[in-house]
């Protein structure tokens, strides 16, 4: 409550009469310190009012008066006033106050003229679209159904192609009305007179911190001229401004990470003579971004034609798998980005999103090999946004073949309808290997909050990549899907078994020419180091069984077989089936060049008989020389935009 403070008056001058103007806002009390301005002779008070103002009475009552007088024994400390509509024009309201002494004689006269004004600041606190009018939720902020609070999108698209390659936030104007379609609208509303008196102003105003986080645009055309930003905090509104309703676009510079909560609270101010008289003020909270699980349906596949043409017949049999998918297949030349064929490693799709606005986002990882401009030159553009979190520390497990999302979950009572992050790193059991992911990538999963991330154990990879280990792929029963796990110990079960009929049956390593499944088996070390490495799948296994709510009959195993490289991590021996690309029920699955029996490749049936009666329709498709031997395989060479949720994140409760 704003208190109006007053010369005292001198009961021996013949002067004291005072005027004063003021400002009122509409049902915002004013204080008066009414017996302050006594002197020792006072003994009446007299109030005359003109126009409509409310007084607070000695009964805690308001009402309206036009003349009231009150003796100094019955007198309050303040008086409290207030009006509750505005001025039609300037200085309409009057409030007199007259001093007497006990003979009835004037000692001082104090002219109080007030404006009166409506002033507002209003956003989409109820999330419908539309800016509504004083929602009682604007400053606050709660997740769910019942939720309510402004919601805002990082404006990280490119709106317009004679942009350089950089987002729309890169710079300090409005780039036409695509761009205004990804900025937050906010409304001031000014109900009184034309004009202000001279001596107020009317701002628009953040906290020095939070100023880096966001612009506020007043004029919403291509002259996009910036209110508030990373330089000013603080914008003044023009008069002509405030003649009418006012729109305001908000933008979003950052995402949630470790400094930043995404909460943005915004003033709206009335300054009289450089004094905040009157704010009013909302807030907003920066959407997340959220990765797409494998369960989600794709709609377009990339993948790198390298220069050599050495994977152009797996383009030919790619492009069929995404076609009965009903996805598209980008392919993209290599010239630009110097055969820089691991598309995985380079970027994730993922999106971001508020009440009538959606963006696909893609973070673009700190590897920053030939693939590095791609996302800015090939993806950027209307409604795709780009991210990144550089580190010049960056190292293999910083790669996004080491970042995966689960199908949604349910895991001890806690609902996460969007999945969990997974990424790799060290083990607490395994003291010889300790790498991690880069902590400016971990602190921005964990930092979204709406997908919690979980840490796993890739370390003892020689690449480092969860995605040699593990997959998810949709099904129609029980939780939606299935967990896939590389498994060495399947490996051997299947040719072993196979191994008593059939001793002679070749292996074909094109590398290597042919190796037979009794050289296989009587390879003591690599027996050896495959239990080893089992061990270490299987510490995996029960981290996914306890941050996902699994149980066994949620997770099948894919026969794989590693080798040990000279520091004692792994890589795949034979192409890895568990880094495949899932597009719905159509599975695209390196070719294993396992054993044969009746020319039919014993993995690969294998793989048929697990998968195949859940629906899946699995493709094997050779990449031996474009993937496999550069250590990778077909999920490596590609990446997959996929539709997002049907489900808001704003109706769901998780920790936000």
């Amino acid at each position: 409550m704003r208190n109006l403070n007053l010369p005292k008056s001198h009961s021996n001058s013949r002067r004291n009469r005072y005027s004063k103007t003021e400002v009122l806002v509409t049902k915002q009390p004013i204080t008066i310190p009414i017996k302050s301005l006594t002197t020792s002779t006072t003994e009446w008070i007299e109030l005359k009012v003109s126009g409509e103002l409310l007084l607070q009475e000695l009964d805690s009552h308001t009402t309206e008066i036009k003349k009231f007088s009150i003796p100094y024994q019955d007198l309050p400390d303040t008086l409290t006033l207030q009006a509750n509509t505005y001025s039609e024009k300037l200085d309409d309201r009057v409030l007199e106050i007259e001093f007497f002494n006990s003979r009835r004689q004037r000692i001082a006269t104090y002219n109080l003229s007030f404006t009166v004004v409506q002033i507002c600041l209003d956003v989409d606190a109820d999330r419908d679209g539309v800016v509504e009018e004083n929602n009682p939720h604007k400053a606050d902020w709660k997740l769910g159904k019942d939720g309510y609070g402004a919601i805002a999108l990082v404006n990280s698209d490119r709106d317009i192609t004679s942009q350089r390659q950089e987002p729309s936030s890169s710079d300090s104007r409005l780039n036409g009305i695509l761009d205004i379609k990804d900025c937050s609208l906010m409304v001031v509303r000014r109900i009184g007179p034309k004009r202000l008196p001279s001596s107020c102003d009317v701002q628009v105003w953040v906290d020095e911190k939070t100023s880096r986080y966001l612009r506020i645009f007043d004029e919403l055309d291509y002259s996009g001229h910036e209110l508030v930003g990373p330089r000013h905090p603080r914008g003044t509104l023009r008069p002509t401004d405030l003649e009418k309703d006012l729109f305001l676009a908000l933008e979003a510079l950052h995402y949630r990470d470790l400094n930043f909560d995404g909460a943005i609270y915004i003033n709206l101010s009335l300054v009289k003579d450089d004094d905040i008289i009157y704010t009013d003020r909302v807030r907003f909270q920066v959407a997340p971004w959220i990765m797409t699980p494998n369960h989600l349906s794709p709609r377009t596949v990339y993948i790198l034609r390298t220069a050599s043409g050495s994977n152009a017949n797996l383009i030919d049999e790619l492009r069929r798998v995404v076609g009965e998918s009903k996805a598209q297949l980008e392919v993209v030349s290599s010239s630009a980005y110097r055969n820089d064929r691991w598309m995985q490693d380079e970027i994730e799709f993922g999106y971001s999103e508020s009440p009538g606005h959606f963006m696909y986002v893609v973070l673009d990882s700190p590897r920053d090999r030939g693939l590095d401009d791609f996302p800015e030159q090939e993806l950027l553009g209307f409604d795709v946004g780009h991210i990144t979190r550089p580190n010049l520390d960056a190292g293999t497990l910083d790669s996004f073949g080491n970042l995966e999302v689960s199908p949604p979950v349910r895991v001890d009572g806690v609902d996460y309808p969007f999945g969990r992050i997974l990424f790799g790193g060290d083990h607490p059991d395994v003291a010889e290997f300790s790498t991690r992911m880069v902590k400016n990538l971990r602190d921005f999963f964990y930092e979204q909050k709406i997908q919690s991330p979980i840490e796993l154990f890739s370390d003892w990879l020689d690449v480092g990549h969860i995605d040699e280990f593990m997959t998810f792929v949709p099904i129609s029963s029980g939780k939606g899907f299935k967990l896939l796990l590389a498994s060495p110990n399947q490996y051997y079960k299947i040719i072993r078994e196979f191994s008593q009929q059939q001793q002679r049956n070749m292996f074909q390593r094109y590398s290597d020419g042919e190796i037979s499944l009794v050289d296989l088996l009587s390879d003591d070390q690599l027996f050896e180091d495959n239990k080893r490495f089992q061990d270490y799948i299987d510490l995996n296994r029960s981290i996914l069984k306890d941050k996902l709510g699994l149980v066994e009959d949620d997770i099948i195993d894919l026969p794989a077989l590693f080798e040990s490289v000279d520091n004692g991590r792994a890589e795949t021996y034979f192409p890895n089936m568990v880094n495949m690309l899932v597009l719905d029920s159509y599975l695209a699955i390196p070719k294993p060049f396992g054993p044969t029996i009746n020319q039919q490749c014993q993995l690969e049936a294998f793989v048929r008989n697990v998968l195949e009666p859940f629906g899946f329709k699995c493709y094997f498709i050779d990449d031996w020389e474009p993937y496999f031997l550069g250590r990778g395989e077909i999920h490596c060479g590609t990446n997959t935009r996929r539709k997002p949720f049907d489900t808001k994140w704003w109706n769901f409760d998780w920790d936000g």
